[in-house]
């Protein structure tokens, strides 16, 4: 799998067309948590679990789940919840918001307000409506942007690596 997002952006985009898309995403919503800080708050203990949900039935689901079994993240034990409303992602750390969740999307991402998750979807409009970081298929190449306004005024620190790695980010001027 060509997923690599430290080396000086050698490896910006992953080509889709050799690995399956969601592979690809799952790799890398591994790798974003590398280089996301969430505020204290948010982890009960220094061992409490890494959550990570996904929205609605999506075949990110299951490729999270391969891509994530009996790894960790900063010492801490990832877990992966399939979840059917907002309400039930706010414990959450990270959330996967589908492109065919795209009519429900303000209503997950309202419900994240003030809760510090590292929202991450799929769909044309995400980071234009407050989502975090996006991905984008350009050229058969899975590539992301990073909503940066929406991501500090959750309390999470980006990565200046990852903004460097992003096709675009956005933020006030």
């Amino acid at each position: 799998m060509l997923i690599c997002l430290t080396g000086g952006g050698t490896a910006l985009a992953a080509d889709a067309s050799s690995v399956k898309e969601y592979q690809v995403k799952a790799a890398f919503v591994y790798n974003f948590m590398k280089f996301v800080e969430w505020p204290a708050k948010r982890f009960d203990h220094t061992n409490s679990p890494l959550i990570i949900a996904v929205a609605g039935k999506s075949p990110m689901f299951d490729t999270l789940a391969l891509a994530i079994k009996g790894r960790r993240m900063n010492g801490r034990e990832l877990l992966l919840k399939q979840v059917a409303t907002p309400e039930a992602a706010r414990a959450a750390h990270v959330l996967f918001v589908a492109a065919g969740q795209d009519e429900q999307l303000d209503g997950w991402l309202r419900e994240m307000a003030g809760s510090s998750v590292l929202t991450v979807g799929e769909s044309e409009t995400f980071g234009k409506r407050g989502g975090m970081i996006n991905f984008l298929l350009e050229s058969d190449k899975v590539r992301f942007e990073i909503n940066l306004d929406s991501a500090n005024g959750e309390g999470l620190q980006i990565s200046a690596q990852l903004l460097k790695l992003a096709t675009t980010v956005r933020r006030k001027k």
